[in-house]
């Protein structure tokens, strides 16, 4: 009698096992449709953070008057490297966390700005022959695909405390070899779910300087630097600030 039962004992067992494995299939495909969920909510966030960053734009020669704008397609740390901005004390080391820890991994930018201008992205190689090109050789025309564009733009990743209510990134625009301005900003999400600019480093290069000057903290949309030169290779004013 006894070993007639060994057989019923084995079929519930495996009848458990398959149970318990099918509620762990299905609690792991809601971890994945959840952390998916989560990556793209991010990555709206992200690109939400990248339009108000290129919407009115300042760059070393004062306001954008780019036709269009050249963006490269690979983000990268803005100047200084070591970020130089006032975001909110207590969730500042969180935001930098993420900045040390995702840094040196550029994203591949995709077409997803929601901006008033046309923009294109451009390689490495593109980046590249724009800059070669605002340094002209005697006798070399212009490129016509650069025509009405001063800058070139590079944007930085997006770095978030845990909470995704807090956003360190940066841009730079350049329109010569030492010629560009290097901004970090920090953005914060509203109650209403927008993000808002909450502080500015500014840091500007052109060839009196020779080199990067420190960053200024500055808050967005406050003070002004009446230091005007001449970028020597657009001809245009540079606004410091």
């Amino acid at each position: 009698m006894k070993r007639g039962r060994f057989p019923v004992k084995k079929g519930l067992v495996a009848l458990r096992s398959g149970f318990s494995l099918l509620a762990l299939c299905t609690l792991a495909q809601g971890f994945q449709q959840e952390s998916a969920s989560a990556d793209s909510e991010r990555e709206k966030d992200v690109y939400a953070i990248y339009s108000l960053m290129l919407t009115n734009p300042q760059t070393s020669h004062g306001s954008d008057d780019n036709e269009r704008y050249l963006i490269r397609m690979f983000t990268a740390p803005t100047s200084p490297q070591e970020p130089c901005v006032r975001p909110p004390a207590e969730r500042e080391a969180e935001m930098c966390t993420d900045y040390e820890r995702r840094k040196t991994t550029p994203r591949q930018l995709k077409p997803a700005f929601s901006i008033s201008k046309p923009y294109v992205l451009l390689s490495a190689d593109e980046a590249e022959t724009f800059i070669q090109s605002r340094m002209p050789k005697p006798g070399q025309a212009p490129i016509e695909r650069f025509k009405g564009v001063t800058d070139l733009f590079t944007l930085s990743d997006v770095y978030f405390n845990k909470r995704g209510t807090l956003a360190l990134t940066g841009i730079s625009t350049l329109c010569g070899f030492n010629c560009g301005l290097f901004q970090w900003k920090v953005f914060e999400r509203l109650s209403s779910g927008k993000w808002e600019e909450r502080s500015t480093s500014t840091s500007i290069a052109n060839k009196w300087r020779g080199t990067v000057p420190q960053a200024l903290p500055i808050r967005a949309g406050g003070i002004r630097f009446p230091l005007r030169f001449q970028c020597p290779f657009c001809s245009k004013p540079i606004v410091f600030g």
